[in-house]
Order: C-alpha cells, then structure tokens, then sequence
C-alpha cells in the first residue's frame, strides 16, 4: 500500500514511477469487513462511496475544488486497487448470502462446553431481584426449541444453561444498562414470572453478546436469532402486542445485539428491521405527547392506589425512552454505516426524559418522594424536544426536573439529522450554480456550525457539563461539517486508482482551506473526550468514532507532508524548543493558539503521544506527534484506543481489530516515505 499511496498523492507532482513489491492496499478504510463467524463483539466501520464536493466556507472557494491530473498506473498501484476492490466486495455492506447462512448456523452454540466453568459468572453475586425460576427457564427452553432445528433440539435440552447462569447474564445486562448515561428499560417495576418469555430471551441474550468471554458472546448471539424468530411469531400471532411495550423492548435489543454482532447478515437483517419498529412506534403515536404536557406524577387523583400511579408513570415514561433509544440507534448506524436516518427530526414532540434520581427510585414510595422533593414537578408543564430546540438553554433551566444527559445526547443526535441533510446536498454544488443558491446553502452551513459551537459552550463545564461519551458524538458530527470521509475512503483505493486520484485532488484543494484545520481541531476534541471517557464507553459506536478521527488527521498529514516536501518527524518525543512556531494542541483547550491556527495555519499542530501508561492524555511532558508524520498519529490513536481495555485476552474485538487497521495504515504510511 505505501507505493499506491505514493504515487496517488504525488500524482500532481512527480512523473517519477516506484516500482517494487506491493505490501498490499489496506482495504478499504471505512469499511470494516469480516467473516461471517468473526468472533468480535461489536462493529460499527463502514461508508459506502458516493462521489461528493466538499461544502466550501466560501462561495469563492468552490472554484478551488477540481478534478484529477490523472497518471500512469504501476504494476504496484494495480495490485493495490484490485486487492482494495477485492476487499470491497468482501465488505459487510455487500454481503452475498450462501447456502450456509440461515437461522440454524448458529444453534450449536446454544448451549455451553461441559468443561467450562466460567467462574467470572458463577462466582459472582447475582442480583437477588432477577433471579429466574424454573418456570421462567422452562419458558424460555421451549420458546428456543420452538425455532430450533429438530436434530439440534436434543443437544439443547441437555446442555441448556442453568437458571443462575442465566440470572448472572440477566445481572450483567442490568449492570451495563443502569451504567448507562440513557437507561431506557425501567427494572424495580418487571416482574420475571410474569414478563413474556421473548422479552427475558432478549435481555439474557444482550447480557451474553456483551461478555468478555467468547463461548459466552456465541451463546448470546445464538440466543439473539432464536429470540428474534419468536418475537417476530409474537407480533404475528397476537398484533396487539405491536403497542406492547414489553414486545417492542424485547425487539429493539434484539436488533441492538445484531447491529453489534459483527455477522454481516445479522446486521443487515437488524438495520432492514429498524424501520419497522420506528413504523410502530409512528402509527402508535409514540411520537407525539399523548399526555398534553401531564403525566401520571401530575395526577391530581390523590385516592388513586400510589403502587398503580407509579407504574402507569412508569409505562408511560418507559415509551418516552424507548422513542429517544430508536432515535440514539438510528443516529448511531446512520454515523457508522453512513446511511439515510429513518427518523425524521421534527417528527417527535415529546417531553424531554425526566430526571435520573425519579426514573431510578426502586418503589413506588421512593419515587413519590423524589417528586415532592422538586419545586414545580407537579405545577411546571414539562418541556419538550421541539421547545429545547428552539431554545437550549432551558435544558440548565429545567436541569431539576429533567434527565440533563439523555436530554443533551437527544439534542446531539438530532444535531446529526440536520447535518446528514447538509451532507447529502454537498454533490448538488458546483462553481456553475447561481450566487443566490451558493449563498444560500452557505447560511446554512454556518447555521449547522453555530448551533453546534453553542451546545459546546452552553455545556462544556459546571454542573452541567455534556458527558465525554455525548461530546464524542457532537464533535463528529462538527467534523462531517468540515470533511468529507468519503473522499478519504476513496483516497484509500476502494473505488479503484482512477476514485483515488480524484479524491486525492479534492483533498489537496481542501487542506488549504481552513475547513481542513477546523476539521482537524475537532477530530482533536473527539480523542480529548475519548480519553476522558469511562473505559465501558470506548467500544462499538464509540470506537469507531475514534477511528474515524484518526483518518481525518492521517488523510491531512499524508497529503500536506506529500505536498509540501516535509519529512516526517521521527522522534517520538518532542518540546517546545524544537519548533520555531509554537505548538497548538488539537487534543487540548481552545486557547488563542488554537484559534489562530484554525483561520491562519499559524503554529505546529499536535496530539498527545497517547499510551498505554498515559492513556488520559493531560501530561504535556510526556511527549506529542506534530501533525508532519501520518504513521506517528496513528499509532498515538491507535494507543488511545487500546489503552481502554485491560488485557489481552479480555480485550474488546472491535477495539483489537481497529488498533491493528490503524497500525496497518501507519506502516502504509511508513512504507509511502521510504519510497520518496
């Protein structure tokens, strides 16, 4: 890949051929392909190519936006585009089915070795109130054996996990999902003897898909296809469980373990089935406020039992949750997998979530109490996702009444509508159009930018400060702003050496803009928040986020390094005497510096050399990668990725799988400027 890679960015400026063996191109940098039984927990990577002109920060900047010089293909560059084409083909976004993939792959895996003893789980103190009976494990058997394959059923029966192992998965999923910044499944009010068999089927199966341990995520992911099969029987069978909210729990985190499979077909099957949950959740009319700004906490029927209030409350508020989750979802895969969202950002009028302390309280006692302790719970209308909108700063107003997290990272997901739409009207632009139109889509443009500069100031510190994990999320979405990660996957070669030079040619045109070092100075936030953020947040989605940073700043380096005839920097500790101009940390605070670089270009930019030993990144002395060495930033990203996890063994696949595409690129990187 480093001969391809040279000859693709040097194209304008050398006629010199670079023969030699090809090490390959890495395939397809944003698209993250697997096999079928890949053993990784979680993957989120792919952007399917569409030829795009970046949104200029100027109309006069639109001339500057042109088309390849074209070349003379090397036997190198050749092998590097059909290994990149190969690769393409073999992506999870074009999935070919064959005869191997159906529903009964994966039931050998429905049951656990009889050697292993799992003592993480079975040693571990289980929560007393999820404890499965064996009428609910029995349930739960027949339901699986009811989609299982006659000669595997047998096999199932006798080597079907007990009733604690399955409460320790229960447990695990209650533990992961109460530490989330937006918890959407209410558990003081489910009742495991009465809950549906489908419902326990997907909780326990999201609890295994999780695990550290891969006989656990096998079981998980084979527990998750025979509970989709049966929820889709639910549905079929008896359609008013289409309004359940146990069914449509039950059918969002199925489809959640199957985004987070890494099986292509899971996934496909889990992002086609996405619209039909929103479709229920639109014609139930969940979308709007069924309650008319009150609730069952305003009930004025003070006679009415306290024990049926709060669980009405807490059905009603569980839908609210549920539609802000099918929102998160949609954003999350729109993001990863670059695809049209299909929800609509003016199409839901709900409240915002209540608060946290309200939400969590474990009786219908505990939760009154919560309530009566809040001046205006009862007399305040609650506000709304359209009334924040309008105006964010009731978020701090109402910071007593609402959920101040979920209610930011429902304001950041819907930031990301606007800007997908800003980006698919980036390849109806060109230098021909009238100033009228160009001005008008750059309003806009700036319009998208200011509202997200506000939600950074408005909560960047104090009590109510946006959570690291929300601020990942936000600070992409400013980068889509100023970026086109499209073009720098064609950079890559997935669309062949003819997609790369152009894109090549786009991306030389825009590091001289400053849209290149505003995108830059938030690829630089996105690994700031990243080493802020809890270690259970980096995974999945997240991750992901993090790699995609990391292109934009590779994609910068390898183009003006190339450009400018810089040579790498190849120490791997540098200080401020070094450099005549000073350094600018892109992963630091937003000082003059900074902001000088971002409109003038002035200064060295840097990143933190992350490591395992400096995995939080705020120690300046313990050394930086100026923004002249492609291969040095990625190895620091990829340092700040796998420095989250604790081990080898327990290591989260999606993270052990993007480090080493990282490091590939980097040692593609290295390969390009010993072929200078």
């Amino acid at each position: 890949m480093g001969n391809f890679l040279h000859d693709i960015v040097n194209a304008e400026y050398s006629d010199n051929q670079f023969s030699g063996s090809s090490t390959g191109i890495l395939p397809d940098v944003l698209h993250v392909g697997f096999n079928e039984f890949a053993d990784f927990s979680s993957i989120f990577g792919h952007m399917p190519a569409a030829p795009t002109h970046l949104q200029p920060s100027t109309i006069g900047d639109m001339n500057r936006l042109t088309n390849s010089h074209g070349g003379t293909e090397t036997p190198a560059v050749q092998r590097a585009v059909n290994a990149g084409e190969q690769a393409f083909r073999e992506s999870m976004w074009l999935w070919d089915p064959s005869m191997e993939d159906n529903r009964v792959a994966e039931q050998i895996h429905l049951t656990l070795p009889g050697y292993q003893s799992l003592d993480d789980h079975q040693a571990r103190e289980s929560d007393l109130d999820l404890q499965l009976s064996s009428m609910s494990r029995d349930k739960l058997l027949l339901m699986i054996l009811d989609t299982c394959d006659p000669r595997a059923q047998r096999q199932v029966v006798s080597r079907f996990p007990s009733m604690s192992f399955l409460s320790c998965l229960l447990a695990d999923f209650k533990a992961r999902h109460s530490r989330q910044i937006s918890p959407w499944i209410h558990f003081p009010t489910i009742d495991l003897e009465n809950e549906c068999e489908e419902f326990l089927g997907a909780l326990i199966c999201a609890g295994a898909a999780d695990s550290r341990r891969p006989e656990v995520r096998k079981l998980g992911f084979a527990l998750q296809e025979a509970a989709r099969l049966a929820i889709a029987k639910r549905f079929e069978e008896d359609n008013r469980n289409l309004r359940d909210l146990r069914s449509m729990q039950a059918f969002l985190v199925v489809l959640n373990v199957g985004l987070n499979s890494a099986s292509r077909r899971k996934i496909e099957i889990a992002e086609s089935y996405t619209l039909h949950i929103v479709t229920m959740l639109r014609r139930g009319g969940r979308f709007r406020n069924r309650w008319k700004g009150r609730s069952e906490a305003n009930n004025e029927d003070q006679n009415q039992d306290l024990e049926v209030r709060w669980r009405r409350w807490a059905e009603e508020e569980s839908f609210k949750r549920l539609v802000y989750h099918v929102l998160f979802q949609d954003v999350q895969t729109s993001v990863a997998l670059f695809r049209q969202p299909v929800t609509s950002y003016s199409e839901i009028n709900l409240p915002m979530p209540c608060a946290a302390e309200i939400w969590e309280a474990e009786s219908a006692e505990l939760w009154w109490q919560e309530i009566l302790r809040r001046p205006g719970q009862l007399t305040i209308p609650q506000i709304t996702l359209p009334e924040c909108l309008q105006d964010g700063g009731l978020l701090s107003l109402y910071n007593i009444q609402i959920d101040i997290q979920m209610s930011l990272r429902v304001m950041v997901s819907n930031f990301w509508l606007r800007v997908w739409q800003s980006i698919q009207m980036r390849p109806f632009l060109s230098p021909g159009d009238s100033v009228s139109r160009l001005a008008t889509m750059s309003a806009s443009h700036q319009q998208l930018v200011a509202a997200g500069e506000d939600l950074i100031v408005r909560f960047s510190e104090g009590s109510f400060s946006m959570h690291p994990s929300v601020k990942m999320m936000l600070e992409l979405a400013m980068m889509h702003l100023h970026v086109s990660l499209e073009d720098i996957q064609q950079l890559a070669g997935n669309e062949g050496e003819e997609g790369a030079r152009k894109a090549a040619s786009r991306l030389r045109a825009w590091i001289k803009l400053p849209e290149s070092r505003r995108a830059l100075f938030h690829a630089g936030q996105i690994a700031r928040a990243t080493a802020e953020c809890p270690p259970q947040y980096v995974r999945g989605f997240h991750a992901v986020m993090v790699y995609h940073a990391s292109l934009t700043m590779w994609a910068y380096t390898l183009l003006a390094t190339s450009q400018n005839g810089v040579q790498a920097v190849q120490a791997t500790r540098i200080h401020r005497i070094e450099y005549p101009a000073p350094i600018v940390w892109l992963d630091g605070e937003e000082v003059p510096e900074l902001r000088r670089f971002m409109l003038l270009g002035t200064g060295t930019a840097c990143i933190r050399k992350y490591t395992a030993s400096n995995f939080n990144g705020k120690d300046n002395e313990l050394g930086a990668v100026p923004l002249t060495d492609p291969a040095e930033i990625m190895v620091s990203m990829a340092g700040l990725l796998s420095s989250r996890d604790e081990s080898d063994y327990y290591c989260i696949p999606i993270v052990s799988y993007l480090t080493r595409l990282m490091h590939s690129l980097a040692k593609a990187s290295a390969a390009m400027k010993l072929s200078r």
